[in-house]
């Protein structure tokens, strides 16, 4: 099974992250969500119960809604990521060892060993 990349391409975060998997070897599926929105279905498989951690605390959308004060269910999580993906942290590396969200390249050399 491939590693995915939760990607979108126009985030800098997520250029190195690529290009620093790239470098280590990995065999990648790119998953640009900026080109090709994310699912419900796709949310679903994606965010663990707690969706906190998956929660992009940067964007002006979170701190718009007072995220920071609320504990959201998974589902609340889902609307909102489909109203605005940038809701959603990234990159997000899927791979058939573990999940690790966003850019932490120790981590990847970790996985990838």
């Amino acid at each position: 099974m491939k590693a995915v990349l939760w990607m979108k391409s126009s985030c800098t975060t997520c250029r190195n992250a690529k290009a620093k998997l790239v470098e280590l070897g990995a065999e990648l599926e790119i998953r640009d969500y900026s080109k090709k929105p994310l699912e419900a279905a796709e949310l679903e498989r994606l965010l663990p119960a707690d969706p906190a951690p998956m929660l992009g605390t940067k964007s002006p959308k979170y701190k718009a809604l007072g995220l920071k004060e609320r504990k959201l269910t998974k589902a609340e999580a889902i609307v909102l990521m489909l109203q605005d993906n940038n809701l959603l942290k990234r990159p997000i590396l899927v791979h058939p060892k573990g999940v690790i969200i966003g850019f932490d390249p120790a981590a990847y050399v970790t996985l990838m060993s």
